[in-house]
């Protein structure tokens, strides 16, 4: 979901050499509204937990932002959401983006120790672009420059982003001649596009090549999601395939593509199901709150903080080299909480509603060889074997028969053993109160500490 005051990037921690391993989470600032510099810091803290760099940009709490992040060793790249035209009434100035404005944004905090910068360049990002064009971002850079600024742009232009998913090299290339102007590119599209397949890396690696072959000096940002479901009646309703998404697009990202950034989609966007900050107050009062409005419905109560235990994994053999060496039993699971064919009392089902799969999905980390047990209702212990070489999956069908409901149940078993045990938190069944297709997600094990 994106509104022109609404999306902030955090960005990563500041000591490495400017072309070393990054990693970014997208932060939708209109889900801090009602953020003061305590709840600022109790999100970069959860993101510095696992290895994320940073956050960053909204015109009321920019301040707080900076003050924390420059606290806490953080950076903030300004992104600005430029799906907006003129006469749209929720833009910052009333009209549509103007160079002044941006320039005054990225000028006030450019000599900041949070701010993240690129070759010695602000690193300015977008979401969308296109309908500006090419003439506005050199407009932009002008500007910047007779400002004192010096800014290196690398804006996600997702028109091509996603005609790149069915014809990469030609859209490539296209974006390369479109947009003389821009320095690097943001790859949004980090779901399959409408297609019941895994993302393949075609896309990632035509745009990454194709900027680095035309001599140009920004980043090549690689976007890496969970999922993908949104619900929001006259604001879209749909759904592509995710159902092990997080974990082979991170090793596509590391061992294949090899981007100059890593950018987790994201932190806190509650409406499209891919967050993994902590769920907000369900009352949608007081600090932290949020105005989740219809996504309400089918976000309390659907926990997602376990997949930061999948992010830190990967993030720290991102930026190591190596796979981490594993030192807590831990097992992430995740599960949609009633089966795809099933017509819930409320809500819609959305496009692609047939692509997930009905089932459990498991993924273990242990510190030695053990055995991980899964029961669902009456699928029935099933096992598989995960050790320390890295994480190991498994997939549950749900059963046939749901009665009242069941939850998920999981044991990792050494030698007769239950070493750990636990349940999901929701149900899933065949009577449910809403048409939901965001994943309940959790652990068993250590928690992040």
């Amino acid at each position: 979901m994106h509104s022109l005051a609404s999306v902030i990037l955090l960005v990563s921690a500041g000591t490495r050499a400017v072309h070393g391993a990054t990693v970014f989470a997208h932060f939708m600032v209109q889900n801090s509204y009602s953020y003061s510099q305590t709840e600022w810091e109790t999100d970069i803290k959860s993101a510095k937990q696992i290895g994320i760099d940073g956050f960053g940009w909204q015109a009321d709490r920019i301040d707080d932002a900076f003050t924390v992040a420059a606290a806490q060793d953080f950076k903030i790249m300004h992104s600005f959401d430029m799906n907006y035209a003129s006469g749209q009434d929720d833009c910052p100035t009333g009209v549509a983006w103007n160079t002044s404005y941006m320039v005054d944004k990225l000028s006030k905090h450019a000599t900041s120790d949070a701010a993240f910068k690129w070759n010695g360049d602000v690193l300015v990002s977008t979401f969308g672009g296109e309908l500006y064009g090419n003439d506005f971002f050199a407009s932009l850079k002008s500007a910047a420059s007779s400002a004192g600024l010096g800014i290196s742009l690398a804006p996600a232009l997702d028109d091509y982003s996603m005609a790149a998913q069915s014809d990469p090299q030609t859209e490539a290339s296209k974006v390369i001649s479109d947009y003389p102007s821009v320095d690097g590119f943001l790859n949004w599209q980090a779901w399959p596009l409408n297609e019941h397949a895994n993302l393949t890396t075609a896309a990632d690696t035509a745009f990454k090549s194709a900027f680095s072959n035309a001599g140009r000096t920004g980043p090549y940002i690689m976007a890496v999601s969970p999922w993908q479901f949104k619900d929001l009646n006259e604001w879209g309703n749909w759904l592509q395939y995710s159902d092990t998404l997080f974990d082979y697009r991170w090793k596509d990202a590391i061992n294949t593509v090899k981007p100059d950034i890593i950018e987790i989609l994201t932190w806190n966007d509650f409406p499209e199901s891919h967050y993994i900050r902590d769920l907000p107050p369900a009352s949608e009062t007081g600090p932290a709150s949020m105005q989740m409005g219809d996504a309400g419905s089918y976000v309390y109560g659907i926990d997602h903080s376990g997949w930061r235990v999948i992010a830190q994994y990967y993030i720290s053999w991102w930026k190591t080299g190596s796979a981490p060496a594993v030192t807590e039993d831990r097992v992430v699971y995740w599960y949609r909480i009633h089966p795809k064919g099933v017509t819930c009392s409320g809500g819609t089902a959305p496009s692609n509603a047939d692509f997930p799969t009905d089932a459990v999905f498991v993924w273990a980390l242990m510190t030695s060889e053990a055995n991980i047990s899964t029961t669902v209702g009456s699928s029935f212990n099933y096992v598989f074997t995960a050790d320390e070489s890295g994480p190991k999956m498994n997939m549950i069908p749900f059963p046939t028969d749901l009665g009242n409901g069941v939850y998920p149940m999981f044991g990792v078993v050494r030698d007769g053993v239950t070493d750990l045990a636990g349940n999901g938190s929701v149900a899933i069944t065949s009577s449910c109160a809403y048409q939901n297709y965001n994943p309940v997600v959790g652990l068993v094990g250590a928690a992040l500490s």
